[in-house]
């Protein structure tokens, strides 16, 4: 019991739009529930009805976006359900259901991207202005369109402004920001992603591993900042010469990780092979000359993270061991065969 309920309060912690849309749930809950069965006693048993699957609906949403870990499409559906609630509740209560509409105004950016969440009220806006005109005055929806216009610009000017902040504290928390490519964390997120990609749809992935050659005197020679300089130029011709579904990593110092989705490890090495040459001829200038070397390897359905990872920093220390500025692909079968030689040496 305590560790299902910590797993709820990790979940809650971790996504704000499940927060919101749980919260939601129980709101309605505690106010549609009361309605229907108010509207069943005095005998409105249409409105007690709607009531009734309005909240069934709800909660179906919501129980969807626990169940499915979806909390981005659950919080657009609960948006437009929303908007479409508030459309039959005018038609059937008259301004009575104004009082919905702009809580449900507010809610919806909250639940979905600004964008959406404004498309959605001016969509609910226009469809209830016709409605309201069957029971109010034209100066009482001149009021309504004002008070709309306002409410709407006001919300998606925050929300808007909550969205960018959330983007720029995602990138750093996820990217190095010297290079602009990824850090560690994403990088374990990343490997994990592709191992279960690869044991549930069968679809491979390859590793490079690289290193900038005899690093530690360019920075002696030239200085630290040069040395970034170097870095920063190093990513971005890594990601120019890559497509856009490859991800580059920065492992740390002057190491990266380039991560290859959809490409087995025998095509990874003519990869590998031109950022290469494409480095050693671009990357440094006649007073400074860099190459780098490459590990390469490919993911297996007996490998784990780390075991990948080790395969791909093990063929780097051979290109290292061969003289620098190569490419080396080692492969799970190459792996277990010095296991078995090794362990042949030492039984003897």
């Amino acid at each position: 019991m305590k560790i299902w309920m910590r797993s709820i309060r990790n979940r809650l912690r971790r996504d704000f739009v499940l927060r919101v849309i749980s919260l939601l749930g129980v709101c309605e809950t505690l106010t549609l529930l009361p309605f229907s069965i108010y509207r069943f006693a005095q005998g409105s048993f249409e409105k007690g009805i709607f009531d009734g699957i309005c909240l069934l609906l709800i909660l179906c949403i919501v129980g969807y976006s626990w169940w499915a870990d979806d909390s981005q499409r659950g919080g657009f559906i609960l948006a437009s359900t929303s908007a479409l609630f508030a459309g039959i509740t005018t038609n059937v209560l008259g301004l009575v259901g104004v009082f919905w509409s702009f809580p449900m105004m507010l809610t919806n950016f909250f639940l979905t991207d600004a964008r959406r969440a404004l498309l959605i009220n001016i969509i609910m806006s226009i469809v209830m202005i016709p409605i309201l005109l069957q029971f109010s005055p034209p100066e009482s929806i001149l009021s309504f369109i004002a008070s709309s216009i306002t409410a709407n610009s006001c919300a998606y000017l925050y929300a808007r402004r909550s969205d960018l902040q959330q983007k720029a504290l995602k990138r750093l928390a996820t990217h190095d920001a010297l290079t602009g490519a990824r850090n560690r964390r994403s990088l374990e997120e990343s490997l994990a992603h592709a191992r279960h990609r690869l044991l549930d749809e069968g679809r491979p992935s390859s590793l490079i591993l690289l290193d900038l050659d005899n690093f530690k005197s360019v920075n002696d020679r030239f200085g630290h900042a040069y040395g970034d300089e170097v870095l920063a130029k190093c990513a971005s011709l890594i990601r120019r010469s890559v497509r856009l579904d490859d991800c580059l990593f920065r492992f740390g110092g002057e190491e990266f990780v380039l991560v290859l989705a959809d490409i087995e490890e025998i095509h990874a090495v003519k990869v590998a092979e031109d950022l290469r040459a494409i480095i050693a001829s671009r990357l440094g200038d006649p007073s400074c000359q860099i190459t780098t070397s490459l590990g390469i390897t490919g993911l297996h359905p007996t490998d784990d993270v780390k075991r990948w990872m080790k395969r791909a920093d093990d063929a780097l220390y051979e290109a290292k061991r061969g003289g620098r500025n190569r490419a080396v692909l080692k492969t799970c079968e190459e792996e277990s065969n010095n296991k078995l030689n090794s362990n042949q040496v030492n039984s003897i």
